[in-house]
């Protein structure tokens, strides 16, 4: 009986995280009617700044339903999530050149500077990834996450959480393919940031400097880029009909990820072992330091 209200109390909170993504991403469709007004040059701007709105008018909905405020599941602001976002800028950075160099290493594939670019004009273009990296955090990492965390467990809260944040880049004219092998493993590293450091200033950071860095590779003609990619062997970049290229990093990181989630929730559970021994709770033990 008891495992059978569990079971139903899990099923609510997982159903009500798939309808938090759904009715945000709803939101975002009708509001994005508003880009129409504005110019060209400014699209991927007010893209973030209307997404942005409607995950915000969405948690604001279900907190009010659920009768609870914005600190309840993580979102205040605080002089530490700016630390936050920057550590999460110099994590995103380090992960995104370490998959850069195991790709060129692996595959051959050759970077060069871009002459028609500057790293200025490059920052002043690439502004806009931060409004769009901050409402999909809010949109995925904030509620939806944090009410499946402690019902469901961190592993499949932060599954569940990536599987509706690839759904999303689906219903945005992504395929199948680049969507899990993209935003659903990144997906993995964003939700473990959030937990890790109980907001999504950090995953925003991550997030951030992951399509920054993705940014600064272009084509020659591409004055926004800083480095060109260049296919030294060809041969190299698809073999038995697979392209390394596009699968090598999404299964590095798909490594990397699950072991890092792994360590975490054994380190967790370690300590809340260590907290149950000793007989106090982490409330109790929080009071005593």
């Amino acid at each position: 009986m008891e495992t059978t209200i569990q079971n139903n109390i899990r099923t609510r909170y997982i159903f009500k995280s798939i309808l938090f993504c759904v009715v945000f991403t709803g939101l975002f469709v009708v509001f994005s009617i508003a880009k129409n007004f504005v110019p060209n040059n400014f699209e991927r701007l007010a893209h973030g700044i209307i997404g942005t709105l409607a995950a915000f008018l969405t948690t604001v909905l279900f907190l009010k339903f659920d009768r609870k405020q914005f600190c309840d599941i993580g979102l205040t602001f605080e002089q530490k999530a700016i630390v936050k976002f920057f550590t999460g800028v110099l994590v995103g950075i380090g992960i995104m050149g370490l998959l850069a160099t195991s790709l060129i290493y692996f595959t051959n594939v050759g970077i060069v500077t871009n002459p028609g670019s500057n790293f200025l004009n490059f920052l002043l273009m690439t502004l806009p990834l931060i409004p769009l990296a901050f409402m999909e955090e809010l949109g995925f990492r904030a509620y939806p996450l944090e009410i499946l965390k402690d019902k469901v467990g961190i592993w499949l809260s932060i599954i569940i959480t990536s599987i509706l944040f690839a759904l999303y880049h689906i219903a945005n004219g992504w395929t199948i393919v680049s969507s899990f092998s993209g935003p659903a493993v990144w997906g993995l590293v964003f939700g473990l940031a959030a937990i890790h450091s109980k907001g999504i200033a950090m995953p925003t950071g991550i997030h951030y400097a992951a399509n920054l860095t993705t940014s600064a590779f272009g084509a020659a003609n591409n004055t926004v880029s800083i480095w060109v990619i260049k296919q030294t062997n060809p041969s190299t970049k698809k073999y038995g009909g697979i392209d390394w290229v596009t699968i090598l990093p999404a299964l590095a990181l798909l490594v990397f990820a699950t072991i890092c989630i792994e360590l975490y929730i054994r380190q967790r559970t370690a300590a809340n072992s260590s907290l149950s021994k000793a007989g106090l709770t982490e409330k109790q033990s929080a009071i005593v330091r």
